[in-house]
């Protein structure tokens, strides 16, 4: 068996590659076979496990190619090249981890289970930073981790309190790694007899610990509860015409008066919510905008509604800005909040104006300005102060754990993923979102333009969903948390589990590295 497994695996190589990467895309949305996301990455451990590490290199960036391409395909709705570009960029992240299995000089086949742990716990490391680095660098795209795709399974999720989203990865990886084992040990001939391996029961022991603490924490009654906020999302379904021009403007009032009339009927609304963007305009300089606010808000409900906003200097030069604008019930102003994180080809240019060929990547004429701060909501009357995370902002760990540290006590999310409808962004941004809520411990409320709107419990669970592509208003009641409670480990820390994995995974390859050349050459 070890010899043809020998002779199998250099022809099995694009097989395990592409096996990898097709199980990671159908871990996550729109499929969603979140079990797949617990075996996805033992094809590519087989086949890197004693490889020369530039070939294991090659064999983790086409995995990760694989399953970026397919799992982000619905980015095409912008640049078809960006699309492809931002694939293989982020598949470089794939590569530490497969060149970290093939340094093993064994091939991961020994029958120390100690030793074989130790392995398993580095590749969890490796794969964790790996992701951290992702989700920082050059401005971060922390989109899709390992974890997310497990978004549903709330019992596993609820670790994301200590670590995020990294610690769950890295457990996951950690079971894929003792599968791999098992597999090994029985292909080379180390174990002939099938039982239970040692590595493999530590595994499992390791999750159902996950599972025992995510049920405990599910089934636990908090210790003082707020009132509910009873809130009306406003969803107009206005889709995104020709090549990334607005709708009639006209169809987009009619809609969020039409929608927002409809939902003041109903009795004891704490607030009315606008999606990113709603307003065609700039509301503070637009008469037919500023109207309608007024309007709007006449009922005595507060109005947070997004829209641009500009700042003009001495100069003539001007600031733009992505923008949520909290209204009172006479139409004035009462907080504004600017997104602070832009998204690279979508709301700002690199290098804008300087390399005509990167403006080439994008039909975005210009690029806005970043916000430099987190806004603390409060409505009158109302200590609940919440922020808001606008559009992808949601996705972006840090930015709630401001929000958790600077007072919030819940959180919003106006978004406008109407450019990548129908296909499935919308359903991942969503599955992102989940585990800001799990981290912080706090209650989100997404309104979406085309969707999808829905409230999202400091659990993670998903509840008081309207249909995506659909024009309507949802009434959510999110339940704030208490003002000055303690703050999760998380929220506290930050990502101080990714980057202890980070200095390990980084301190560990460059030793093995090391040794390796010094094999070579002796």
């Amino acid at each position: 068996m070890s010899d043809f497994f020998r002779k199998f695996k250099p022809a099995g190589s694009p097989a395990a590659v592409v096996l990898s990467g097709v199980l990671l895309f159908l871990s996550f949305p729109p499929v969603g076979i979140s079990f797949c996301g617990w075996i996805a990455l033992i094809p590519l451990i087989l086949v890197c496990a004693g490889a020369e590490p530039r070939r294991a290199a090659l064999l983790g960036w086409l995995t990760g190619v694989i399953f970026f391409l397919s799992s982000l395909y619905w980015l095409r709705h912008v640049s078809w090249l960006g699309t492809v570009g931002l694939a293989f960029c982020c598949a470089i992240y794939f590569i530490p981890f497969a060149v970290f299995v093939s340094l093993r000089r064994d091939g991961w086949r020994s029958a120390d289970s100690l030793l074989n742990a130790a392995w398993m716990l580095g590749a969890s490391a490796v794969w964790a930073a790996s992701e951290y680095l992702r989700a920082i660098l050059f401005t971060g795209f922390p989109w899709n981790m390992l974890a997310v795709s497990q978004y549903r399974d709330l019992a596993f999720i609820q670790i994301a309190e200590w670590g995020g989203v990294y610690l769950i990865s890295a457990m996951m990886v950690f079971l894929n790694a003792a599968a791999a084992v098992t597999i090994l040990q029985y292909v080379s001939g180390l174990r002939r007899r099938y039982r239970m391996h040692v590595e493999m029961l530590f595994a499992l022991l390791l999750a159902a610990s996950v599972w025992s603490f995510g049920m405990h924490k599910l089934l636990t009654k908090p210790d003082s509860e707020q009132e509910p906020l009873r809130t009306a999302l406003i969803q107009p379904n206005i889709p995104q015409v020709g090549n990334w021009e607005m709708a009639d403007p006209a169809l987009i009032y009619e809609r969020l008066e039409r929608l927002t009339r409809a939902a003041q009927r109903l009795p004891d609304l704490d607030l009315i919510i606008w999606p990113e963007t709603a307003l065609p305009d700039l509301v503070r300089y637009s008469d037919r905008s500023a109207d309608l606010v007024k309007q709007m808000a006449a009922f005595g409900v507060p109005l947070l509604a997004g829209s641009m906003d500009v700042i003009w200097h001495d100069d003539d030069i001007a600031d733009y800005f992505n923008a949520s604008m909290l209204f009172n019930s006479k139409g004035e102003l009462l907080e504004r909040y600017f997104k602070q994180h832009l998204v690279i080809f979508g709301e700002y240019i690199p290098f804008d104006g300087k390399i005509s060929w990167i403006n080439a990547l994008t039909p975005v004429n210009g690029s806005l300005t970043p916000g430099r701060s987190t806004t603390l909501f409060k409505m009158s009357g109302d200590g609940r102060g919440f922020c808001v995370l606008i559009c992808f902002e949601d996705t972006l760990p840090y930015l709630a754990r401001k929000a958790a540290r600077s007072g919030a006590t819940w959180l919003i999310n106006q978004t406008n993923d109407s450019w990548f409808d129908p296909d499935s962004g919308s359903a991942q941004h969503l599955a992102n979102a989940v585990f800001r809520c799990v981290e912080t411990r706090l209650p989100m409320v997404r309104c979406a333009n085309t969707g999808i709107t829905c409230s999202i419990d400091p659990f993670g669970r998903i509840m008081q969903t309207l249909p995506p592509r659909t024009e309507g208003f949802q009434i959510a009641e999110p339940v704030p948390a208490a003002s000055g409670r303690p703050l999760t480990f998380y929220a506290r820390f930050g990502d101080l589990f990714a980057q202890a994995c980070l200095t390990a995974g980084v301190a560990v390859l460059i030793t093995l590295l090391m040794k390796r050349r010094k094999l070579i050459h002796a």
